[in-house]
């Protein structure tokens, strides 16, 4: 069984400080939740629970074909979520874990600790600035291969705004080849370790080997960022765990030499969130506290055009996990394909998903751009602090 949120006014209305869930219309507001794959044998006592609490049920084939299962569509008052389920005890579970993530979806700060420079991330946007020292990645491989390139550059998108640098030396662009450990070595190490030393901002290590995040740490790097969601090299979590640092999660459908082959969901945020959520019962199986996992929903990683314009849509739904959510759209191809433009020319694509991601409920941007995604992001915080003005009626 699955909850999810597919409604982004329950998530507005969910999220934030003193909303109207949160005041004196809590008893009133209607929310929406997707039960998926609820038994056949639950589907009347549902229907009982919802005509009691004067909420709206549809009941809808299983994606998954099973003909013992149903998916439910439910929007009911706030309150009978909160409220004992007398005379429904057999949907106490169901109640119990749909009451959670709706309290799981509210924004709180929480404090990424970082090797002794903390990030505060949920109340205000975070920016991670890339720093690819690969020859082959997709957007700037080659460009900051060289040490020094390498320092300049991650020193610049410090001064344009960086919260985090996240240093990778495997391009993990659709058709690569995997890099060796000793390679991917030999070209990170060096870098993580000058900046860890220079930088007064965490420095991330973007890998999927355990051999590379611990020489990572050891150089200074304070979050490991892994594409595969902790599900590749099970060893990570437990270096995040070992030396108390952050790991992002992120979502991916096969390796990127063939993660572009063969695209298909029967139910794309429904597999993106389980693939997230194993990966999170992962990092706490191996000691990582719970805030200090953040999740990725992984644009363009084993993603159609489409899938992607999706997730954007709905990038609400993984608050649900109660972790904050990273974004990395930057310069990617499904921008190149809506603009008809080259991945050096998708700057006011990158913008556009940049402030529709964090209106979304986006906590953390991965981008290239520093500056300019910087620039938005600000413009965006003075737009949305702007005190109300309420006209006199005499006017």
């Amino acid at each position: 069984m699955l909850i999810r949120v597919p409604d982004y006014l329950t998530y507005v209305s969910l999220s934030r400080e003193n909303s109207a869930a949160y005041s004196w219309q809590r008893n009133v507001f209607p929310v929406t939740i997707l039960i998926e794959e609820i038994p056949v044998s639950l589907i009347e006592p549902c229907q009982g629970w919802i005509q009691k609490n004067q909420g709206v049920l549809e009941v809808m084939r299983s994606k998954t074909g099973d003909a013992s299962q149903r998916d439910l569509l439910v929007m009911a008052p706030f309150k009978a979520f909160l409220e004992q389920c007398e005379g429904f005890e057999v949907l106490s579970s169901i109640l119990r874990e749909a009451r959670g993530i709706l309290e799981r979806i509210k924004k709180k700060e929480i404090t990424l600790a970082c090797a002794g420079k903390d990030v505060k991330v949920g109340k205000r946007p975070c920016i991670m600035g890339i720093l690819n020292v690969t020859p082959d990645s997709f957007s700037d491989g080659g460009a900051f291969y060289k040490l020094e390139n390498a320092l300049e550059r991650a020193r610049k998108m410090v001064e344009e705004g960086a919260d985090i640098i996240d240093v990778g030396g495997e391009s993990s662009r659709p058709g690569s080849d995997p890099v060796d450990t000793r390679e991917e070595l030999v070209r990170v190490i060096p870098v993580v370790s000058r900046l860890a030393k220079e930088l007064n901002v965490p420095v991330s290590i973007d890998t999927t080997k355990h051999e590379v995040a611990r020489a990572a740490l050891d150089a200074g790097a304070g979050i490991i960022n892994d594409i595969s969601g902790l599900h590749w090299d099970l060893k990570l979590a437990d270096m995040a765990a070992k030396y108390k640092v952050p790991v992002i999660i992120m979502h991916t459908r096969g390796k990127p030499k063939t993660m572009q082959q063969s695209i298909h969901y029967r139910s794309l945020f429904s597999e993106v969130i389980r693939y997230l959520r194993e990966g999170i019962e992962i990092a706490l199986a191996a000691g990582i506290p719970e805030d200090q996992i953040v999740v990725d929903p992984g644009i363009g990683f084993g993603k159609t055009p489409d899938d992607n314009l999706r997730i954007m849509n709905g990038l609400y739904e993984f608050s649900v996990l109660g972790k904050p959510v990273l974004l990395g759209t930057s310069r990617k191809s499904f921008i190149g394909k809506v603009l008809d433009a080259d991945t050096n020319k998708r700057l006011e694509g990158t913008l556009a998903t940049t402030i529709y991601g964090l209106l979304r409920g986006a906590d953390i941007i991965r981008v290239h751009d520093v500056k300019e995604n910087a620039r938005a992001i600000r413009m965006l915080e003075q737009m949305m602090d702007a005190p109300e003005i309420v006209q006199s009626q005499n006017e």
